[in-house]
């Protein structure tokens, strides 16, 4: 009697195992058709609870992409039937609404889905979300080409120099009729979990007169230099809460949860 419950427990997990392949394969094709580039997607099951659908990890590794907001949103209406312990986000070269990131990396506890839907269709559907960490790091030349992009047509070329002292952000901006060339110096640091200013910036002028109070509009100008949930389209899954400066890149740091699906 045993060994036969034994053979049972071990055809249940060679087929649980077989439908793991399946959830790969299928989420695999169907986050690749989404973002593009190469997506590599591995699931570790918890084999204690692997018909309960626990997992311990699922791993979404991807390079070469482009999005246009967050990756994945949560279906509160499903059953949080299944449980992934552990969701981690391995991300190189992402490029979201026109800025790179060289490297984005986090991890997700506590995600819960549609257990039976993945099941039956091989579709993973995530209902419920725990609050991660995440590290994002931008390369002071992509920060610049991102600069240039956003600021279009104002700002018409534009160097981003990053060192662990501070930032400087030089260029050619069209203000008030004037092609003037500027300098601001600054340190790069978030403001309410969504904006990354260019703190404490100090602004210098060149090749035209401006008075004071429109060297003081150019500064307030040019901060937020990145938000969150205009610029990127992020809205509530992630909260920056330290930026460290490095040569050459700057290193953000903060929360990460799956979001709900926005409103439209």
């Amino acid at each position: 009697m045993e060994r036969r419950w034994l053979a049972l427990v071990a055809i249940l997990l060679a087929l649980g195992r077989g439908a793991v392949r399946e959830w790969e394969k299928t989420a695999e094709r169907e986050l690749q058709s989404v973002i593009g580039g190469k997506v590599n997607l591995r699931i570790q099951p918890d084999e204690n609870g692997l018909l309960q659908g626990r997992l311990k990890r699922l791993v979404v590794d991807a390079r070469d992409f482009t999005l246009n907001g967050f990756p994945f949103t949560l279906e509160p209406e499903r059953p949080q039937s299944g449980r992934i312990r552990n969701f981690v986000l391995k991300m190189q070269s992402a490029r979201l609404r026109g800025l790179r990131a060289e490297t984005a990396y986090a991890e997700i506890p506590d995600v819960y889905y549609d257990r039976q839907l993945a099941l039956s269709k091989r579709i993973f559907r995530l209902s419920a979300t725990g609050i991660g960490n995440a590290v994002f790091v931008i390369n002071e030349n992509d920060l610049a080409e991102y600069i240039v992009r956003k600021y279009a047509p104002y700002i018409r070329q534009a160097t981003v120099e990053i060192t662990p002292e501070q930032t400087t952000v030089q260029g050619q901006v069209v203000f008030l009729g004037n092609t003037v060339r500027f300098r601001a110096v600054g340190k790069l640091a978030p403001r309410e979990g969504v904006f990354l200013d260019l703190a404490e910036a100090q602004l210098e002028i060149e090749g035209g007169e401006l008075p004071a109070q429109s060297v003081e509009i150019l500064r307030q100008w040019l901060n937020p230099i990145i938000d969150l949930n205009r610029d990127l389209g992020i809205y509530d899954g992630l909260k920056v809460d330290m930026v460290l400066s490095e040569d050459g890149r700057m290193r953000a740091l903060g929360k990460i949860w799956i979001p709900k699906p926005r409103e439209q």
